[in-house]
């Protein structure tokens, strides 16, 4: 038997001479999982024995990993928000940037309890779902086009116990979509489509049209800024995740008629990775 500590960081060299990014975090999930605890505790008990069996499965992981195999979908399940969720190969898996679009997006509401709230891409359903949780008495409607998405997402909801206040609707963006919002977020389809098949194998092992945005990745984001104002309640909000380099052309699509100016928000990376606009009473 060896220990964790050296189970991890060998695995990490492995990884790292593979050309995986973030090789020392990925070793440290990978043996969280196995062992069924956190990562906290993976530093912390390094020393502790690994036993065969537990040495089996983590090398059974780490050589998919290798392989290039999204480390989500070998594990079935993604953290986000401080929330375990189901994903796999028919979901995008969900990133940090995203968690900062969910809390930018309660910031901007200023203090405002919403009733309503639309999730538009709600892929495994992490924002519906989080989103549920900050604000517990809001009804809060997820839409995907996709019915495998939509079948991972509500088995997320019902691990949740979240109950008939999620609902999942399979709709073709606005197509099924009747009601309302305070708030509309997305975190569409933004990625061009010939720059998908430059990216990493991990990334092109996510559900295409879950990253495909069109010729200039801005097809999605235009039909949702085109069609949200009939959806919105007047002062009602619009959050969207977008491209590095895309809030120039996507501030365009706003029309005065409809929308006060809107403003973008930036990621912990310093991108403008969101654009936020208000519908105008009218």
């Amino acid at each position: 038997m060896i220990t964790i500590k050296q189970l991890v960081d060998g695995a990490s060299k492995e990884l790292e001479l593979k050309g995986i990014d973030e090789p020392q975090a990925h070793a440290e999930l990978i043996a969280a999982f196995v062992l069924n605890k956190s990562r906290t505790y993976i530093r912390a008990f390094g020393d502790n024995l690994i036993y065969d069996k537990e040495e089996k499965l983590f090398n059974k992981i780490l050589k998919e990993k290798l392989s290039g195999k999204p480390l989500a979908h070998i594990i079935g399940e993604a953290e986000f928000m401080g929330r375990l969720f189901t994903v796999g190969p028919t979901v995008l898996i969900p990133r940090p940037e995203t968690e900062e679009l969910v809390e930018q997006s309660v910031k901007h509401l200023c203090g405002i309890k919403p009733d309503a709230i639309l999730d538009m891409c709600s892929g495994s359903g992490c924002i519906a779902i989080s989103l549920a949780f900050i604000f517990p008495q809001v009804q809060i409607i997820g839409a995907d086009i996709s019915k495998e998405a939509l079948e991972v997402a509500r088995k997320n909801s019902d691990n949740m116990n979240l109950g008939p206040r999620v609902q999942f609707v399979q709709s073709d963006l606005f197509k099924n979509i009747k009601g309302g919002f305070d708030l509309i977020i997305s975190n569409p389809p933004y990625i061009p489509t010939e720059v998908i098949k430059t990216l990493s194998p991990e990334v092109q092992s996510e559900p295409h049209i879950a990253l495909d945005g069109g010729k200039d990745g801005l097809k999605i984001i235009k039909k949702i800024i085109d069609a949200a104002p009939s959806f919105l309640k007047e002062g009602g909000l619009l959050a969207l995740e977008i491209g590095f380099g895309q809030s120039e052309k996507v501030l365009k699509f706003f029309s005065g008629q409809y929308w006060q100016t809107p403003f973008t928000g930036k990621d912990f990376a310093g991108i403008e990775r969101f654009v936020f606009a208000r519908k105008k009473a009218i």
